[in-house]
């Protein structure tokens, strides 16, 4: 990401269109159990809620600690980097987690429509 307002953007964006697409999925399939599309959502709604908790990130060394200008602005930005990378991966992981969610949620029957649909 090119700056953090944008990977806020990113998760938020994220994060609506899973639940959207469950919401969606219910209202198509009524024999999805309303219990584990609710319980999608929250985890999503979590999700969401501690990713961009986890975004105010920042760099408690100053340019006076570090001989050059160049040093600092080359330690901050490798600081930046591994600590966006390892937020995005974790993000990642929690998005992984709730496709697998999803399909779970899905009732055999309901699979094997869409499978059809698909085919044609």
């Amino acid at each position: 990401m090119a700056n953090k307002r944008q990977l806020k953007k990113f998760i938020r964006n994220t994060c609506g269109a899973l639940a959207a697409e469950i919401v969606l999925a219910r209202a198509a399939f009524p024999t999805i159990d309303r219990k584990e599309v609710h319980d999608i959502v929250r985890d999503i709604a979590r999700l969401q809620c501690t990713t961009l908790a986890k975004t105010g990130i920042s760099f408690d060394k100053t340019p006076r600690d570090f001989e050059t200008p160049a040093e600092y602005h080359r330690e901050r930005r490798a600081y930046f980097t591994k600590a966006f990378d390892r937020l995005i991966e974790n993000f990642d992981d929690g998005v992984t987690a709730i496709i697998k969610s999803m399909n779970a949620a899905l009732p055999e029957d309901v699979r094997m429509q869409i499978k059809q649909n698909l085919a044609e």
